[in-house]
């Protein structure tokens, strides 16, 4: 831990300088972290920045069972036990992992260059009830938890894509300037991430035979919603299926490959040039496909290199 300077003067250098962050910067020999974070009752976030002039072994210890959410956005990071042998999670840049750790101490270790890790932990106090006289020490039930949970518990790979990476950017850059303000930005962060991850969870867990056949069904009924000039997106696909927003979008990008917001752009683009061919003029196809005349001049002239008035010439 270094003096009250040092502390600024690494927050002045980072690439996120956050106000009102607790903020502690560590040097050793052959690295130095600068830590800033937001301890609230019910949640702590915080955004690491590491520089490693070569493999480096950082040791830091969890106090308690928690439930953590590890967001890499730049490098890598890979945990161990205390003995180094013992594996517990890596996660590599535009990844991260969803992680229950017991009370425990814990090896970090870097590969030499610069790494950003951005994580929070969701407290006690969020996930599980208060203590009552029906849970209390000695039953069965919970003594089995317990023991459950004496081992660290680590989430798949996902993938820190879409609304995942685009709430911890938006809030790296506006965490905002006021503890009242701070504090809704970190609540509706880390509901996102809990949620945003819990659908990712999800659509892997049924992304066998199920999850395909629903992604299927999802691509025709934008085929033909497009195809008749029906009004389409990935909301109201979510609707028809009876499905959430986030897991409509999810499921449709993991088992088809591209987002449903591309997949319906690019269908629209295709009947587009089937009703250009047909002798449809350009302002009738816009309004066909829903899109402005300027909107859809635009798309069509990225796609196909020429404007629609000159694509039947």
């Amino acid at each position: 831990m270094h003096d009250g300077a040092a502390v600024r003067a690494a927050v002045a250098r980072s690439d996120y300088p956050l106000p009102g962050a607790e903020a502690r910067y560590w040097v050793a020999p052959g690295w130095e972290v600068l830590e800033q974070g937001y301890d609230l009752p019910d949640v702590y976030v915080c955004s690491i920045e590491v520089e490693a002039a070569r493999d480096a072994v950082i040791p830091i210890r969890c106090p308690q069972h928690d439930l953590y959410g590890f967001y890499v956005l730049a490098g890598s990071v890979r945990l161990t036990g205390a003995a180094e042998h013992t594996a517990v999670l890596r996660t590599d840049a535009g990844h991260y992992r969803l992680s229950y750790l017991p009370a425990a101490a814990y090896r970090c270790r870097f590969t030499a260059g610069r790494h950003h890790i951005f994580y929070f932990v969701a407290k006690g106090s969020v996930l599980f009830r208060e203590p009552s006289p029906e849970l209390s020490e000695g039953i069965a039930p919970v003594e089995a938890l317990k023991a459950r949970l004496a081992a660290p518990a680590v989430s798949a790979g996902l993938a820190v894509a879409g609304t995942v990476g685009q709430s911890i950017r938006r809030f790296l850059r506006h965490p905002g300037t006021t503890y009242l303000r701070r504090y809704l930005a970190i609540q509706v962060l880390a509901m996102t991430l809990l949620l945003e991850a819990c659908e990712a969870l999800r659509v892997q867990d049924g992304a066998g035979k199920v999850g395909a056949l629903l992604a299927g069904r999802m691509r025709t009924y934008i085929d033909e919603r497009v195809a008749d000039g029906e009004v389409v997106d990935a909301a109201s696909v979510a609707r028809h299926f009876s499905i959430s927003y986030a897991h409509a979008k999810v499921i449709f990008r993991t088992l088809m490959g591209q987002p449903i917001g591309g997949y319906i752009r690019t269908r629209k683009l295709e009947q587009a040039r089937r009703m250009l061919d047909a002798g449809d003029s350009p302002a009738q196809v816009a309004r066909y496909i829903g899109w402005t005349y300027g909107h859809f001049n635009k798309a069509f002239k990225a796609r196909y290199g020429v404007p629609p008035s000159s694509y039947r010439l």
